[in-house]
């Protein structure tokens, strides 16, 4: 293990403000969302205060992916046209771009390449959830699927500095390229995930799936399908070449994911074959 760079991570993880911020807002409206007593109006004034996110969601709205083919010129016309579930969507899209579409020098991402690799996932795994009959994980696997990745923006530098030695450990040892990333700095990018995810306040069965989208079994059992969603779908974004990057040929399917999810080998094939259109879709929201 580097203990210098592990030590500098502990510097980091316990200096909050070292850590990548998202404005307090969305956290209040992914919370709020997921009360099911919570009063429309309530949500959009919180929204509201904030003039960049509504405009931003007034454009998103309009796009081909989250339009329902009814021009929205307000706020309160998009909850009640498109639902709350839907506008919190808009929102993480539009404000974690900020911290997802920028170049990840360790892991071999040029800019835009993990900002894209994580809308496929989250839109691969809502598409998921749904053909599967699971509509209440629909968002949640939509949330998670953006953000599953942000501990790499973290820790890029730090593989960029280690990256052969973790490589060489990966392949010495026969593990993936999380488990070696642990090993040589101490942390992977699971772990840092969530670290970033208690200072934004998300709630917890999104820390899940960023601390255990790859080792779904290992979840809390009350969040394992919902991680399963997500690892499936990063796993054939991967195959696909979507942001695959240094670390992605290193990553493997659980075959207890796919039993959790009930995808058929047809069915993830199917998805695996949709890929180009999935990202055809992604145009007018990057």
């Amino acid at each position: 293990m580097h203990e210098h760079i592990k030590q500098r991570l502990d510097q980091i993880i316990s200096n909050l403000t070292q850590l990548p911020s998202l404005p307090d807002i969305v956290s209040r409206i992914i919370n709020m969302v997921n009360d099911p007593n919570v009063d429309f109006n309530l949500v959009a004034s919180e929204i509201s205060k904030d003039q960049a996110i509504t405009a931003n969601i007034l454009k998103l709205c309009n796009s081909a992916y989250f339009s329902k083919g009814k021009e929205i010129a307000s706020l309160d016309r998009a909850i009640v046209t498109l639902g709350l579930k839907e506008v919190k969507d808009m929102i993480v899209v539009a404000t974690t771009k900020q911290v997802l579409d920028k170049t990840i020098m360790g892991y071999d991402l040029a800019k835009g390449e993990l900002w894209k690799h994580n809308l496929a996932v989250a839109m691969l795994s809502k598409q998921i959830a749904l053909d599967k009959k699971k509509k209440a994980a629909a968002d949640i696997v939509f949330t998670g699927g953006i953000i599953h990745d942000v501990g790499k923006t973290v820790l890029a530098l730090f593989v960029a500095n280690t990256f052969k030695d973790i490589l060489n450990y990966t392949i010495e040892n026969q593990v993936s390229f999380n488990e070696a990333e642990r090993e040589i700095m101490g942390y992977n990018h699971q772990e840092i995930g969530k670290k970033v995810l208690q200072k934004w306040k998300f709630p917890e069965v999104l820390q899940d799936v960023v601390e255990f989208h790859h080792t779904p079994s290992l979840a809390p059992e009350v969040n394992r399908e919902v991680v399963s969603i997500v690892h499936v779908a990063n796993a054939i974004c991967l195959m696909a070449g979507v942001g695959i990057g240094g670390d992605g040929l290193y990553q493997e399917l659980s075959q207890y994911a796919i039993e959790k999810t009930g995808l058929t080998e047809s069915e993830i094939e199917k998805y695996y074959s949709n890929v180009p259109e999935l990202l055809n879709q992604m145009k007018n929201i990057m």
